[in-house]
């Protein structure tokens, strides 16, 4: 990367200092497709920081020389984890998931078919495939003869031992429906008091995997629908194209890709059709 597209020059750092910041963005950026530059200098430091306060590393020099050796290479996925950001909600751009059940699933599923899949890309801590189980579970339930499951994937592990665990404290239900607290969760009690775990009947319906969405899937399984949402914003449009590319090969023909509301794929060679602002669909 060399210093492409950084800054000439951070105030108050040593050449050794920049080198290591270089090193640090020119990581992510293979690693992930996140592209950092150095003005991101205070938050790569305080996201990393934990990491070398628990292996006793006194500077991010120190710290990048442990990464380039043979003994620092299980500490990249670490370094990676701390660096990707992980802040979702459930029910976030709600109109996104009404559209899926209101419009999307019935007109994939016309034809009397039962069996359907979706997949949350960048899933982080799980809110996003938990509130898409919440949803298919009010419209088509799996009493009534309907058989889905959902694939959630993200890079940072840390984030999918959350998501795996499906724990979350009592403030981040609040958004959701009345009823839902007690239908779709367990309350916990003693020790775990004011926290609540997704009943295990809709953890069964999510397959939770650490993924590079840049890399190769190793199946050919095709989903109805697609959520890869607020990640392509860190990427560049090379990647975002890459990647908006591979999510349609593995969408069904009529099938949709939900995006953030704040990444746009205007002027990508892509094999879908905007039918709004951060909804796509792939043509029959």
């Amino acid at each position: 990367e060399g210093d492409a597209g950084h800054t000439a020059s951070v105030p108050g750092l040593t050449r050794r200092e920049i080198r290591a910041l270089d090193y640090v963005i020119a990581l992510i950026y293979e690693r992930s497709r996140i592209r950092l530059d150095r003005s991101k200098e205070a938050l790569i430091r305080a996201r990393l920081g934990k990491r070398m306060r628990a292996l006793g590393i006194p500077s991010l020099p120190d710290y990048c020389h442990h990464l380039d050796s043979p003994e620092g290479a299980g500490e990249i996925s670490r370094a990676i984890d701390a660096l990707t950001t992980n802040f979702t909600h459930f029910l976030r751009e709600r109109d996104h998931f009404d559209l899926m059940v209101n419009e999307a699933l019935p007109r994939l599923l016309a034809r009397k078919q039962r069996q359907f899949g979706i997949w949350s890309a960048a899933c982080a801590t799980g809110e996003e495939p938990y509130t898409i189980a919440f949803y298919l579970e009010e419209h088509f339930p799996v009493a009534d003869g309907w058989n889905w499951h959902i694939q959630a994937t993200d890079i940072s592990t840390r984030a999918l031992e959350q998501a795996t665990r499906g724990v979350y404290p009592d403030e981040r239900l609040e958004c959701l429906p009345r009823g839902w607290g007690s239908r779709y969760f367990q309350r916990g009690v003693g020790a775990c008091a004011g926290y609540y775990r997704v009943k295990r009947h809709l953890q069964e319906r999510i397959t939770f995997r650490q993924m590079n969405l840049l890399e190769e899937r190793n199946d050919d399984r095709a989903f109805e629908i697609i959520f890869c949402r607020n990640v392509m914003i860190y990427f560049d449009r090379p990647t975002q194209e890459r990647l908006a590319n591979r999510l349609g090969r593995a969408l069904v023909p009529g099938g949709y890709l939900f995006t953030g509301r704040a990444e746009s794929l205007n002027g990508l060679t892509l094999p879908l059709r905007c039918l709004s602002p951060s909804i796509y669909q792939k043509p029959n």
